[in-house]
């Protein structure tokens, strides 16, 4: 375990030594981050695809996925671990406002991998790019010193646990989902 704090660390460390030299890129990932906001930017994909009746059924998974993403991730594991943020952990100023709540898993990484996942699942093309902005979003976390690397890694996992878990649970058992009239 202390070898991964001590990767972590290093990583925070690194990032608030090399990035405070760089305002454009503490810019470029602020506007980033806050794409990942609440998880609003996949929510709203996930409304649109519902509003289209060729693509219901993949706003309904994603949206059903992003809500128990949000309820396993930030509602229960947040909760066990406990895990204080970087930045008050090792007495740094993040180069965003500070966010409240715990570190682990990063809420940001989790529903930006669920929906990434989702579009994937559905549109290969649309998902690629999705799964660009997932990591773009992901990776502002760590640059912006608001999480651990081992945050974003284990949000992103769970993201695409849950949206593989849902995304199946809906093909077999509920709305009997075929990917190829979606």
């Amino acid at each position: 375990m202390d070898t991964i704090f001590n990767f972590d660390k290093s990583v925070i460390l690194y990032m608030n030594d090399t990035i405070s030299n760089y305002p454009i890129i503490k810019d470029m990932f602020s506007f980033i981050t806050h794409l990942g906001d609440a998880g609003l930017i996949w929510i709203a994909f996930g409304i649109f695809l519902i509003i289209k009746k060729s693509t219901r059924k993949n706003g309904i998974i994603m949206l059903f996925s992003l809500i128990l993403g949000s309820i396993i991730g930030n509602g229960i594991l947040k909760h066990i671990f406990e895990r204080p943020r970087p930045f008050i952990e090792l007495s740094l100023i993040p180069f965003i406002a500070p966010p409240g709540g715990f570190s682990f898993p990063s809420g940001h990484s989790m529903s930006s991998f669920i929906g990434a996942t989702c579009i994937y699942y559905t549109n290969k093309k649309w998902g690629i790019i999705a799964y660009i902005l997932a990591l773009l979003i992901a990776l502002s976390r760590v640059i912006l010193l608001v999480h651990y690397p081992t945050d974003v890694l284990t949000g992103a996992l769970l993201g695409i646990i849950v949206a593989l878990f849902v995304i199946a649970i809906f093909k077999h058992k509920v709305l009997n989902f075929n990917n190829k009239n979606n």
